[in-house]
């Protein structure tokens, strides 16, 4: 799992007043065929299963504040973070009084890879 905290990536402001933050970069060291994005939005209270996607990797970025159960421990992810979950990294949202919309990016899209615990 790897956390990037948009409150800690630098702003750079191009000539033409634009502004990018470059949230990552990363080497994934597999092949990609395909991939799958997702909106997806937490109704207030979601209490989601704990699971892991088996050879997939998975890319949320968060409009909204949240909470999660990460590889065992809690997180409080604040908006405009990114998670990137490693395939078997173990996750699920825990229950908080407000909606979150999330963008997920599964690579490679893979049916049937995920696995509950």
């Amino acid at each position: 799992m790897k956390w990037i905290k948009f409150k800690d990536i630098e702003q750079q402001i191009r000539p033409d007043q634009r502004t990018v933050r470059k949230l990552i970069k990363q080497e994934l060291g597999i092949e990609i065929a395909n991939l799958q994005i997702l909106f997806v939005t937490h109704p207030p209270g979601l209490q989601e299963h704990l699971h892991s996607h088996q050879q997939s990797f998975e890319i949320l970025y968060f409009f909204d504040k949240a909470h999660y159960k990460i590889n065992g421990n809690d997180y409080e992810i604040q908006e405009n973070d990114v998670i990137i979950f490693e395939p078997k990294d173990v996750h699920g949202a825990i229950p908080i009084p407000h909606e979150v919309r999330i963008l997920v990016v599964q690579l490679p899209a893979i049916t049937d890879d995920k696995k509950y615990e």
